[in-house]
């Protein structure tokens, strides 16, 4: 019995340490990554343009469900990682831009802002989040597993690299 008195005093002591790392950090953050990819802007278009087929080639991504607009603009029902989102599609230039915002509904929200630069063959694409995490528990594991920021950013690249079948190389993040 005083060993699992122990073990669950430690369990505790370390929920309250990576509270009181999040609770430290601030709620809003800025992250941006940018892959060079060999590809042309219209194949990169297509397949990051396509946010229902995301599911198809990204695997943190399990399901995404096209639902009722939102603000009169595109909206999504996204499943990854054990979360469940409303993504909204706030801007879409093609060829050059999309911005997508995941609506507040639990821990956290923001949006991603993907920026296509062409290069002839190849195409320069710019992740940038702009996130709040209101959830000091939330932000402390963040801290501790993803300090940059960048995790997902750099395995949504990472894998879109493989679906266009070339590498990504990273530039920036």
């Amino acid at each position: 019995m005083r060993w699992f008195l122990i073990v669950v005093a430690a369990l505790v002591a370390l929920v309250l340490v990576v509270v009181v790392i999040g609770a430290l950090r601030p709620a809003d953050h800025v992250a941006s990554v940018t892959a060079r990819l060999a590809k042309n802007d219209s194949l990169v278009w297509d397949v990051v343009s396509d946010f229902a087929k995301v599911p198809s080639w990204f695997s943190e991504v399990r399901k995404v469900e096209r639902i009722a607009d939102v603000d009169g603009r595109p909206a999504f029902r996204e499943n990854y990682g054990g979360f469940e989102v409303t993504v909204v599609t706030r801007e879409l230039a093609p060829r050059r831009r999309i911005v997508r915002e995941i609506l507040p509904s639990g821990s956290f929200s923001g949006t991603w802002t993907m920026e296509l630069t062409p290069g002839g063959d190849t195409t320069s694409l710019t992740i940038t989040e702009r996130g709040h995490v209101g959830n000091p528990l939330f932000r402390g594991m963040m801290a501790l597993t993803d300090p940059k920021g960048t995790k997902t950013m750099r395995a949504y690249l990472a894998a879109l690299a493989a679906k266009l079948g070339t590498a990504a190389e990273f530039t920036a993040g």
